[in-house]
């Protein structure tokens, strides 16, 4: 019985894994609105996002920092090392994202913990029958 329930779990987990990496793929480049939702988010929020470039400014690619303005052609934030004040066009970016932990991650890892803890119960409620 315990090796069928831990045979179950096991693939429920990797069912769910599948799941959570299909649709955390992304396309290369974000749309303009797709990246206007990012920013709004993030700004409401007060976190940071990354941003990542599509040519590299002062000899970097990605930077962090905090959301400052927001508009139709492009957007300014502060760059979290430098402090520096840098705006970009939409079309100079690849992609926007907010920092922190996914719902992705915190989803799966709450999976993990119950899957532990149902299979120690098990393993538990087993040992005292036998």
């Amino acid at each position: 019985m315990i090796p069928k329930t831990i045979s179950a779990i096991l693939v429920c987990v990797l069912l769910h894994s599948s799941v959570v990496a299909e649709s955390a793929e992304q396309s290369q480049t974000q749309t303009v609105t797709n990246m206007q939702q990012v920013l709004h988010k993030a700004q409401e929020r007060n976190k940071d996002v990354k941003v990542t470039l599509r040519k590299k400014i002062d000899n970097q690619r990605k930077f962090k920092g905090a959301v400052r303005e927001i508009s139709d052609a492009g957007f300014s934030f502060t760059d979290a090392r430098t402090g520096k004040t840098i705006t970009l066009a939409y079309k100079d970016v690849r992609e926007v994202s907010q920092t922190g932990i996914s719902k992705a991650t915190i989803i799966t890892t709450v999976v993990l913990v119950a899957a532990g803890i149902i299979i120690v119960g098990l393993f538990l409620s087993y040992r005292d029958n036998a």
